[in-house]
């Protein structure tokens, strides 16, 4: 005799579970999927303690995120989620608050709770979560590690590329993390040079010059390694990289910060090679890099 399949409320609290894991999966394989399909890589990590703060640790291109997922009926009405203290203490550390489609159980949007890459969460607030249950006194007593934040502080998303836009950044934003990584890595600038050397290599690009004269666009292209930047060999393979940022300049597009730096650490090479000053149409183009890498960092 066959016998009955039980039917279940996937809704229901018993299916907290399933639900959980199945929103999870859902979305981490759509993120992986996405990003495959434009030759990028996500590796998924998952929190094995509840006290972490986050659920998934998703990392790529340099960028590691630590994620608190939540997840809701898209028609339900929950004006606030409580948000562990201990994400705040990640480097970026986000929440994503699923909207999902009761009947098909897919995600229908997304709420974000977060800043941008390299960034820590914005201020959680001063709403302690309280025990739901009274204690033996009748009081509900404070979870000092949760904070209510209200449904209002959240943004909302468009799609999925927007949310890994908003996890992992633009072009722009992941190539300025890069080259932090980079000069951090680099020999301390001499404690006698100007101190802006000193703010940018820490990753201050605030405090990039307005006007260089040579011997600083000298100090400023060394400030990196180009050929380390850029994957090269040696100064034979320059004009690969130089030729293609001036032509991008002249086209009024986009080039990442490090392509810049570098371009303008490996003419300087090339000039101290041929053992000669820039000529004016050589100076022009150095000062037109540094103006568009000073624009750039300051931007982003």
């Amino acid at each position: 005799m066959e016998m009955s399949s039980l039917q279940i409320d996937p809704w229901a609290s018993g299916a907290s579970v399933e639900r959980e894991k199945l929103f999870e999966r859902q979305l981490i394989g759509e993120i992986v999927r996405r990003m495959l399909l434009r030759g990028r890589r996500c590796e998924v990590l998952r929190a094995e303690f509840d006290a972490s703060g986050h659920d998934v640790l998703l990392e790529s291109d340099g960028v590691s995120r630590h994620v608190q997922l939540k997840a809701m009926r898209g028609d339900g009405r929950r004006m606030d989620v409580n948000i562990h203290t201990a994400l705040a203490a990640k480097p970026s550390g986000c929440v994503l608050w699923m909207l999902v489609d009761p009947a098909s159980l897919t995600t229908s949007g997304f709420l974000w709770f977060g800043g941008r890459p390299g960034e820590p969460l914005p201020p959680l607030g001063d709403r302690v979560v309280k025990h739901t249950k009274a204690n033996a006194d009748g009081l509900k007593t404070e979870r000092p590690g949760l904070r209510e934040v209200r449904r209002s502080r959240f943004e909302k998303l468009q799609d999925i590329d927007q949310l890994i836009e908003r996890l992992f950044g633009t072009a722009v934003e992941r190539d300025v993390l890069r080259l932090k990584r980079h000069l951090r890595q680099r020999p301390l600038t001499p404690a006698d040079g100007p101190a802006w050397m000193a703010h940018l290599q820490a990753g201050r690009f605030e405090a990039f010059p307005e006007r260089l004269d040579d011997d600083g666009q000298i100090a400023l292209a060394h400030l990196v390694d180009g050929y380390a930047l850029m994957g090269l060999s040696g100064p034979t393979e320059a004009s690969a990289v130089v030729a293609p940022v001036l032509a991008t300049l002249d086209r009024g597009e986009v080039v990442l910060p490090s392509n810049l730096w570098a371009a303008m650490f490996l003419e300087h090479r090339r000039l101290r090679f041929e053992g000669r000053e820039p000529n004016d149409q050589e100076a022009a183009a150095l000062r037109r890099m540094a103006d568009r890498l000073r624009h750039s960092l300051l931007v982003c």
